[in-house]
């Protein structure tokens, strides 16, 4: 009778985690190049050496480029979203935090991916994924200052809070203005106290 050898579950599962962590190399090398110049900039070649495996590597693990940005690109983006799952809904002033640090981080990268994306199908998909989850954090967070589901002003009333929140404004204030982070907070914090203060009281 043939046994397996014992090692081999050993071997297995070492193989696994090797792999495991070279697909996290690959995907942590792309996000990092990602957050330092625009998309259509990077390359296979310095994918690769950031993650320090070779182009044949990535293509293994990734199929192309493409694929590896795209995998980098769908990982970052689940990331944002758990992290804005920590703002709790009506917490104006913890949701405006977690927003902030989302912009600073990756905001500027962010910016110049929306460049792309009448040229890059990754690109378009990801603006399109962003808009749609910024438009639902923002029902969910300020859900409490929102007309019930139904009403005409419902809308009307979420744009507002979409725009007072917007990644762009950011910019603006951040990048074009050059306002400090303290700064850019205020500014934000006035609007959104604008949309939930004691005027506008809880429908």
């Amino acid at each position: 009778m043939n046994y397996a050898s014992p090692s081999r579950p050993y071997r297995m599962v070492a193989r696994a985690a090797a792999t495991a962590r070279t697909e996290r190399a690959i995907l942590n090398a792309t996000v990092a190049l990602w957050r330092e110049r625009s998309l259509d900039e990077v390359t296979l070649e310095q994918i690769a050496e950031r993650a320090g495996v070779s182009a044949r590597t990535v293509i293994r693990r990734f199929g192309s480029r493409e694929g590896a940005i795209a995998a980098c690109l769908e990982s970052d983006m689940a990331g944002i979203e758990m992290e804005r799952e920590r703002a709790r809904e009506g917490d104006v002033a913890g949701a405006l935090e977690v927003l902030l640090a989302h912009y600073e981080k990756d905001g500027d990268a962010v910016l110049r991916t929306l460049l792309l994306e009448e040229k890059i199908p990754i690109a378009r998909a990801i603006a399109a994924r962003g808009r749609a989850a910024h438009r639902e954090w923002c029902a969910r967070v300020f859900g409490t200052f929102l007309p019930p589901p139904g009403d005409a002003a419902r809308d009307a009333r979420l744009d507002a809070f979409v725009a007072a929140t917007d990644l762009f404004l950011w910019k603006l204030l951040r990048r074009d203005l050059d306002r400090s982070q303290d700064e850019t907070r205020n500014v934000l914090a006035a609007l959104l106290e604008g949309l939930t203060g004691p005027n506008h009281p809880r429908p």
